[in-house]
């Protein structure tokens, strides 16, 4: 598998740690963020293959994020994770994955991985 460059936006700090430990330990490089407003700030300082971002956050949500990844970083692979239907979220951005909560990481990193 090839070294991503991965952003990982949550604002639940135990579980972006543990996620960004296994993919650290698979060996991408993970960059992350607790709050939507950092994570757009970053997209603006930073180039990344995939940016993961939780849906459900406190002010600026995931769904705002990925938009801002795909209009900043179009070659970048987005997926939006969540435990919320699809039905709840109706602001996803065209060309964004969506995974559910609660996903393995071999599974998450199957869905990143080029094709």
């Amino acid at each position: 598998m090839t070294d991503l460059s991965i952003l990982y936006v949550d604002d639940d700090d135990k579980h972006r740690a543990l996620v960004a430990e296994a993919l650290e330990l698979a060996g991408h490089r993970v960059t992350q963020a607790a709050t939507g407003t950092t994570a757009q700030a970053l997209l603006q300082q930073q180039r990344y293959d995939c940016v993961v971002t939780d849906y459900d956050m406190p002010g600026i949500t995931g769904a705002a994020v990925a938009s801002e990844a795909r209009r900043l970083q179009p070659h970048a692979t987005v997926c939006i994770v969540s435990g919320h239907s699809r039905d709840h979220m109706r602001d996803l951005p065209t060309g964004a994955l969506l995974m559910t909560k609660p996903f393995s990481v071999p599974l998450l990193l199957d869905v990143l991985s080029p094709r």
